[in-house]
C-alpha cells in the first residue's frame, strides 16, 4: 500500500472528524463501541470515498478561487471558513453540508459513523479495515 494513501486516509478521516454529524460523541458511546461490523466499514468506506469525490471537487473550485491551496479548512472551525473569500466560503459551506447530508443518507447512524472516525484516528488496525474496504469499493 503507498504511503500517500494512508496519510490521505489519515487526513481525510481528520476532515470527516471536522464534518461530524454530531459535534460531540459521549465518552461511554464512543468506548462501547469497541467492534464494528464488516458491513459498518464497508458501509463507511463508500461514505468516505463519496465525501472524497465531493472534497477533491470542492478544494479545485476554491484553489482555483485563491490562486493556490487553501489554508486548512475544517467544517466544525468556522474561523477556518471565514479566512476563505465570499465565494470560496460558500462552495466550503456547500461541501460541509453535502458531506452531512452523504453520511446521514447512508443508513449507517451518526453516532456510529462519528465513532468509526473518532477511532480510526488512533486505531491503525480499523484504518487498514477502512483502507481495504476503500480498495474493495473502487475495484471494478
Amino acid at each position: 500500500m503507498p504511503r500517500f494513501f494512508m496519510s490521505s486516509l489519515i487526513t481525510l478521516l481528520g476532515i470527516l472528524y471536522g464534518c461530524s454529524l454530531v459535534s460531540t460523541i459521549s465518552p461511554s458511546f464512543s468506548q462501547s463501541i469497541m467492534k464494528f461490523s464488516d458491513k459498518d466499514i464497508t458501509n463507511y468506506a463508500q461514505i468516505v470515498l463519496k465525501i472524497e469525490d465531493q472534497r477533491q471537487i470542492a478544494y479545485q473550485k476554491i484553489e482555483e478561487i485563491t490562486e493556490g491551496l487553501p489554508q486548512e479548512i475544517s467544517c466544525d472551525q468556522s474561523y477556518t471558513l471565514k479566512q476563505l473569500p465570499n465565494q470560496a466560503q460558500t462552495i466550503a459551506v456547500k461541501f460541509c453540508n453535502l458531506s452531512k447530508k452523504i453520511a446521514q443518507d447512508s443508513g449507517l447512524s451518526s453516532n456510529k459513523f462519528n465513532s468509526i472516525t473518532e477511532k480510526a484516528q488512533k486505531d491503525t488496525t480499523l484504518r487498514k479495515r477502512i483502507q481495504n474496504a476503500m480498495i474493495r469499493a473502487r475495484l471494478p
